[in-house]
């Protein structure tokens, strides 16, 4: 069903190459019947006639060499489209499949990618072979133009009624073709019909649709056609930004803050919990009021623990100023 736009057109082109052969060998079996005219394209039978063959085995001639010569002639042509075909195919789709092993730096992707060029070369292969297999009914005699003509239109009117269902299908396959995400990976899909942005793991990836469980722990399934933009939170490296409210009274106070603040950041970054975390940095000031100011840290780490890590560099940096007096003590109750 998915396919059905693409096998229209070529069941279409096979109707035709069936009304033409089937007319030849229609006039070719008149004419060992009767003797009389013949079309051009029997050959064999007027060379065999003018050089003194009755025509009645001219025409069995015609039939027993000359029609297996030309359906095997049709095998061979498949053949050689089905192969040149797929290799065609391997080579292109291969490209895009090496390009996103490269990108996402895991075996995963590569083996995913060559399954399906794999499962792309063996629909090329079965096409090319129905239509093959349809020529050569007609070159037998076969006149298969009411049932082709019949299946063109099913297909079509198949086509329409799914285009999203196509429209799924072949978004699915560029998204495993690509790698932009993977079972376990932490994404957002925004832009989805019918409702607002989804952030979760996926959990399942198929052709037509994908499974993400929400951090509340819904199950949400987007269709692969429907996915429009995508953030994927589990591929290279990450960065943990904490914001932090400090009161400042003076410039002085403000740079200690700052001192404050990155070594306790430092020393986040520097727990052997939080391996590949990077260096940490005070990006500066990024809000202020008429008693505070908001001071934004960030630390560089690796993808899947920066909220982890964002947890504890803003616990590290509050426990450094308040040991420092620079926290606001809290209101004294009555």
């Amino acid at each position: 069903m998915p396919f059905a736009p693409l096998t229209a057109p070529l069941l279409s082109a096979s109707a035709r190459l069936v009304a033409a052969t089937g007319s030849g060998g229609g006039s070719g079996s008149g004419t060992g019947g009767n003797g009389g005219s013949t079309t051009a394209g029997d050959w064999l039978y007027q060379l065999l006639v003018k050089a003194g063959v009755s025509p009645s085995t001219a025409h069995t001639v015609d039939t027993f060499v000359v029609r297996p010569l030309e359906v095997l002639l049709v095998i061979v042509v498949a053949v050689l489209v089905a192969h040149f075909g797929a290799r065609a195919i391997r080579r292109l789709l291969g490209k895009v499949a090496r390009q996103a092993a490269n990108r996402s730096g895991g075996d995963r992707t590569g083996t995913r990618a060559h399954t399906m060029v794999a499962v792309v070369g063996n629909l090329w292969r079965f096409l090319v072979g129905v239509v093959a297999f349809f020529i050569v009914l007609g070159m037998l005699g076969i006149n298969l133009t009411p049932l082709l003509a019949s299946a063109t239109v099913i297909g079509a009117t198949i086509g329409f009624g799914a285009q999203a269902l196509v429209r799924d299908y072949l978004s699915g396959f560029l998204l495993t073709m690509e790698d932009q995400f993977g079972i376990g990976d932490t994404v957002t899909v925004g832009s989805v019909a019918g409702g607002g942005a989804i952030s979760g793991v996926v959990e399942d990836v198929s052709l037509r649709v994908t499974r993400v469980r929400a951090f509340d722990g819904t199950i949400w399934y987007v269709p692969n056609g429907d996915i429009r933009e995508l953030a994927n939170a589990s591929r290279g490296w990450a960065r943990a930004v904490v914001d932090v409210p400090v009161p400042v009274d003076d410039p002085a106070t403000m740079d200690r803050i700052r001192d404050v603040a990155a070594a306790a950041a430092r020393s986040v970054a520097d727990d052997p919990r939080f391996p590949g975390t990077g260096p940490a940095e005070v990006l500066g000031i990024v809000g202020a009021d008429t008693d505070r100011c908001t001071l934004r840290v960030a630390v560089r780490t690796s993808t899947g623990q920066h909220v982890a890590v964002e947890r504890a560099v803003r616990q590290a940096v509050v426990s450094r100023l308040a040991e420092e007096g620079l926290w606001p003590s809290p209101p004294a109750t009555s």
